[in-house]
């Protein structure tokens, strides 16, 4: 660009017009509650909020100095009609830099501020706990660090996880905690979150390739199922991963998410989940092979049958899905045995015994306990996952007492933890 001295202020002056705009956004994010309550940020546990907000501040400091440079830039123009290009190029890159700090401050913003009240703040606190403690024996045994959790509500039908250490929208800046959605109908049936915490085990322990390779060597001979199979494997290892935490009751809560007559015979281009209706068959494939061939998966798998006919899937699918539930049981055997090369080649099993959440240890958990599971702080610490497990459980084989069970479940996530509790009185004294 050649600017001649006449047309050098104006064009100086514009930039610094557009400077100021943007650069006095960016100093607003200096406070966190400019995008998030107090109230929310008090909720996250000092782990997860301090390294959270640690981060924040590096992103949107490194925002400010971006701005105050092209600022000395404009500064230098004035004088410099050769720096006006410059000038001009600082400004443009500044505003790009906001736009995707703005991207990241909006989306952990909008996780804490999620928190929007007393009980929605006790019961996301209690799953940030429990998402921590499904992670913690493998990686323990991994010897991998265990990631954080923020667990944040929002709309839809399926959760999601933003895995702690994923590049963020900003150029440099990682992700220092595991954000995890959990939606709102599955809020108090929090077997999903499992499912997303499996996501980020996988991830760290090398795992999905294994369960690629085991699924290609389940279906040898058939070629098509292969492809279609292994492109599933992430999925299906969390899957397993829910599975193996929480039994059951994971499988039926799949079910109702996947169970939409419009997309469960669907197989969508580049969808990375299994076809709804194969997701369901294998999770009840997992039931029979750990906890025996009688129990409420068998009656959930012909429910599905008679609800969803193969019939009504596309012509070119329907040969796969048959073929697929011809080899379900061998499927099934694969996932659950995939070594974990993190475990030195042994299964997800060795360290999550399926057994510990067959119907009938869970039994054996609620007569154990009695009453007390559901308002000791003790149990809450010590079984609060299998208490999950338990109440999903009893949620889906007992219809007719599904609304008690829901609303049992809804009353132990949303009682505040005897810490917490004490904390926040110290804190209004």
């Amino acid at each position: 660009m050649t600017v001649s001295a006449i047309e050098n202020p104006a064009l100086v002056d514009d930039l610094e017009r557009q400077l100021a705009h943007w650069l006095a956004a960016a100093r607003t994010f200096r406070d966190a509650e400019e995008f998030a309550s107090s109230e929310a940020w008090r909720s996250v546990e000092r782990q997860i909020g301090a390294p959270l907000r640690q981060q924040l501040n590096t992103i949107v400091e490194e925002l400010i100095s971006l701005g105050e440079a092209a600022g000395r830039l404009i500064a230098v123009s004035r004088s410099d009609p050769g720096q006006v290009a410059k000038a001009q190029s600082a400004v443009q890159t500044f505003r790009r830099r906001y736009i995707q700090v703005d991207t990241t401050l909006d989306y952990i913003g909008d996780a804490v501020n999620s928190r929007t009240s007393p009980l929605l703040r006790i019961a996301l606190s209690n799953l940030d706990r429990l998402a921590v403690d499904s992670m913690t024996s493998v990686l323990a045994r991994a010897g991998k660090p265990i990631p954080r959790v923020l667990v944040y509500q929002d709309k839809g039908t399926g959760a999601s996880i933003l895995r702690a250490g994923v590049r963020l929208w900003v150029p440099g800046a990682v992700m220092p905690v595991a954000a995890i959605k959990i939606v709102r109908h599955n809020l108090y049936r929090p077997t999903s979150l499992f499912h997303e915490t499996g996501h980020q085990v996988a991830h760290l322990t090398n795992w999905v390739p294994s369960v690629r390779k085991c699924l290609e060597s389940a279906l040898a001979g058939d070629r098509e199922l292969q492809t279609m199979w292994t492109a599933w494997a992430p999925e299906i290892a969390a899957d397993v991963y829910a599975f193996l935490h929480t039994g059951y009751a994971s499988v039926a809560a799949l079910y109702d998410v996947v169970g939409d007559i419009n997309t469960i015979l669907r197989w969508p281009v580049g969808d990375p989940h299994p076809v709804g209706w194969l997701r369901t068959a294998l999770g009840c494939a997992f039931s029979a092979f750990c906890f025996g061939t009688k129990g409420p998966w068998v009656s959930l798998m012909g429910a599905m049958r008679a609800h969803h006919p193969l019939e009504r899937a596309e012509p070119t699918l329907q040969p796969l899905l048959a073929r697929s539930m011809e080899a379900i049981e061998r499927i099934a055997a694969a996932c659950l045995t995939a070594p974990v090369p993190a475990l030195d080649g042994r299964p997800m099993t060795s360290v999550l015994a399926p057994a510990r959440v067959s119907p009938a240890a869970l039994k054996d958990l609620e007569r154990t306990a009695g009453p007390a599971l559901w308002t000791s702080a003790h149990w809450r610490m010590t079984e609060g996952i299998r208490i999950v497990a338990l109440a999903g459980l009893r949620e889906a084989e007992r219809p007719a007492t599904a609304t008690d069970w829901i609303n049992r479940a809804r009353t132990w996530l949303t009682m505040e933890p005897q810490h917490q509790r004490t904390l926040r009185e110290l804190s209004n004294a």
